[in-house]
């Protein structure tokens, strides 16, 4: 919202709280509730006149013969009444944050909704979020015109969680644009697995945003509070209560930045799972003999009649350049995984691998652990 039309709806809410306090008959007499009604009126019609010319030239006439040989015209006060509440509709809609993110990152909003309601309040038709009680879409209801609907009912400020994953929902990436046709407030917090570089769209990098784990998170945080209350139409911090602030908003980045690492561990785990179902039956076959030898190691032999696989006292013999290539993309997958380690090297150099506990538990977790192989 800009400083005018903040100024305009200001204005508009102060002629109807004026309006409220004056009753209105044929006879009424002006007065000091009239007097200042006029100057109200005065004050908002040229703040208007490019965008609502009708109503502003309504409200001037109006204005100009509000007051008749000491007496109220009651005609004019009836436009100047209306006039202001048509304008309240389109001036005054009710602030409200929205808050796009990917459900993957629901905790980082919760953590976010627990600060604002801090100073904000709890009322739940202040912020709108699709993955906390209170604040999402009702049952029952569409997403898409719910959506839609919290555009036109209400002043938006959008605040996006970017992360790794909000490219991955078309539905993030239609709120954005929302919010950039719209032209909102907006404000952008990036998760600490996020980097300046992956944003993209209409909201890129170029973009002032809050990166939790950056230096600059905490004074970013102090212009981002301001912003919120000043949105809100509420007192900005006193001197007095700016430690407690400090306390919450340091609670809040320790709290995202450590949700951001469970996060990163949380893709790398998924990223594991994608290899171990990509893993083959030669691997699966040969991992179930080595997790069943006693000292978990497997040798490679290299001899004058070619090159040998040593497991336990299992020997399988590599007569191939395609077999041996098998082996070792067989090490390769293992290391990466975390199942093996190079344990160390034989006396004529060649790798001695040895499995690691998560090679034992994926085993198990399969089921392909049988005694005696």
């Amino acid at each position: 919202m800009t400083k005018e039309d903040r100024q305009i709806k200001n204005l508009i809410n102060e002629g109807l709280s004026i309006i409220s306090l004056m009753k209105i008959r044929s006879d009424s007499l002006a007065g000091s509730n009239t007097n200042k009604l006029k100057e109200t009126i005065k004050r908002l019609f040229p703040l208007i006149s490019h965008d609502c010319p009708m109503i502003s030239d309504i409200l001037r006439n109006a204005e100009n013969k509000l007051v008749e040989n000491r007496m109220i015209n009651a005609f004019s006060f009836g436009d100047i009444r209306t006039s202001l509440k048509v304008l309240k509709d389109n001036y005054c809609r009710p602030p409200k944050i929205f808050i796009s993110h990917k459900s993957e990152d629901e905790d980082f909003v919760k953590a976010l909704v627990k600060l604002l309601r801090l100073y904000m309040g709890s009322e739940a038709e202040k912020i709108f979020c699709s993955s906390v009680p209170n604040y999402k879409i009702g049952i029952g209801k569409d997403i898409y015109p719910e959506i839609k609907s919290q555009f036109e009912k209400h002043e938006v400020f959008m605040i996006i969680i970017h992360s790794p994953r909000y490219y991955e929902s078309p539905i993030c990436l239609n709120e954005m644009g929302a919010a950039w046709i719209q032209d909102t407030e907006c404000c952008s917090f990036l998760t600490a697995d996020c980097e300046y570089d992956d944003l993209k769209g209409v909201i890129d990098k170029k973009f002032i945003s809050i990166k939790v784990n950056a230096k600059d998170a905490t004074n970013r945080m102090n212009e981002f509070i301001c912003k919120v209350l000043d949105f809100f139409n509420l007192p900005q911090l006193e001197l007095s209560a700016f430690s407690q602030w400090e306390s919450d908003r340091n609670e809040f980045l320790k709290e995202v930045c450590r949700l951001s690492t469970t996060a990163e561990k949380r893709e790398k785990t998924k990223d594991k799972k994608s290899m171990q179902d990509s893993l083959s039956d030669f691997d699966n076959e040969h991992l179930k003999k080595w997790a069943n030898c006693d000292d978990g190691e497997c040798w490679i032999i290299e001899t004058m009649d070619g090159s040998f696989i040593q497991i336990g006292e299992e020997e399988f013999c590599v007569n191939s350049g395609r077999e041996r290539a098998e082996w070792d993309n067989f090490f390769e997958r293992l290391i990466e995984l975390g199942f093996a380690v190079i344990d160390r090297p034989n006396s004529d150099g060649s790798p001695i691998y040895k499995l690691k506990k998560a090679a034992y538990d994926y085993v198990e977790s399969l089921k392909i652990w049988q005694s005696g192989g």
